[in-house]
């Protein structure tokens, strides 16, 4: 993995050549509102004053309203089961695996807010995404403020991935890819409760040569003013780490996003839950991910910077690479891909 650590920006070129990708199936349900009031009811074994209450909350989209309702404190227990799998004799037995073990096994995880919601050059600047990212390749990509808009550059990545989003058809969503030899075995969106931006925990459990995964991407509330909301939805993220260990000895784990946390609104972080850019060492070279010096793509903050983009993980690992990505100017438009680099860590065991 590579990074540049000059302050020159370079110029990135975004080929035309067009990539195969498998078609992307949209579900059309036009149904009415009375009728997502019945199908919702009964669905969740309610009644239709309460159907009503969150489908209008929701805009009248039927899978938004369900997630939310089973993302709900009223369904805790079983929204842990969906996400977790059920406690059993089989979670129990996943080995125990130590770096010895895994010596030679190579993981590499980016994650990156791509800026959607600014339409400024949108198409051209999703196209150096995908450029991006084909060069870097990394095996899991966790994207934040994702949009329908001029979307197509993501969806072709599913030549190389597989693609799950959280909420599309939203204002801006998430969205977790990971290589073809990622089995997924469940894929499940907790929205929180406290969030007046439509944020969400999304989660992809699954393996890896027989290893147990979870991810989990998430994009908290923005804002300084927001900074008790994102307190709190740091810490949900932190007890869900800490109850997937718990449930599942052995387990890699990998949660990151746009976390946009300062330093000093970080709560405790579980045993065994371990900074990426700190487990490489804390470089300065690589902690501003939002830095308006360098990314001049949003102005007026006076040379701001952040280090907002995080990513922690769990497991055997002894070794960790982190690089900023994300850093070159695009010759057509003059300006970086996103406001945000992205950020890459490649664990590994030597």
């Amino acid at each position: 993995m590579s990074s540049s650590d000059d302050d020159e920006p370079k110029v990135v070129e975004i080929s035309d050549d067009e990539m195969e990708c498998e078609g992307v199936v949209e579900v059309n349900n036009e149904q009415s509102d009375e009728a997502k009031m019945r199908e919702f009811a009964e669905i969740t074994a309610t009644d239709e004053i309460m159907a009503q209450s969150i489908l209008q909350d929701v805009g009248w989209d039927l899978k938004r309203a369900l997630d939310v309702f089973f993302g709900s404190d009223a369904f805790k227990e079983t929204r842990n089961e969906a996400v977790m799998g059920p406690s059993s004799s089989a979670v129990g037995n996943q080995p125990v695996m130590t770096a010895e073990d895994l010596k030679g096994f190579e993981l590499s995880l980016m994650s990156w807010n791509i800026d959607g919601l600014d339409g400024r050059s949108l198409a051209t600047r999703m196209k150096a995404v995908a450029t991006i990212v084909k060069k870097v390749n990394p095996d899991i990509l966790f994207l934040q403020e994702v949009v329908d808009r001029d979307l197509e550059p993501i969806d072709k990545l599913q030549s190389l991935y597989k693609i799950y989003y959280s909420n599309k058809g939203c204002q801006y969503y998430t969205a977790i890819l990971v290589s073809k030899m990622f089995e997924v075995e469940k894929h499940d969106v907790v929205h929180f409760q406290n969030s007046g931006m439509y944020r969400t925990l999304q989660i992809v459990e699954g393996s890896i040569g027989g290893m147990k995964v979870f991810l989990l991407n998430t994009h908290l509330e923005s804002m300084r003013d927001h900074r008790a909301q994102r307190m709190a939805q740091f810490s949900f993220c932190m007890d869900r780490c800490a109850e997937i260990i718990a449930n599942n000895p052995g387990c890699f784990l990998f949660f990151g996003g746009d976390l946009n946390l300062r330093d000093e609104e970080i709560s405790s972080i579980p045993d065994g839950v371990l900074d990426a850019w700190v487990s490489a060492g804390c470089d300065t070279k690589t902690k501003w991910t939002w830095d308006t010096y360098k990314n001049d793509n949003k102005q007026g903050f006076n040379g701001a910077k952040m280090r907002f983009d995080r990513i922690y993980w769990h497991g055997p690992f002894n070794q960790v690479h982190f690089s900023l990505e994300g850093r070159q100017r695009i010759r057509s438009c003059l300006c970086f891909p996103s406001d945000h680099w992205a950020i890459n860590a490649t664990f590994s065991a030597v």
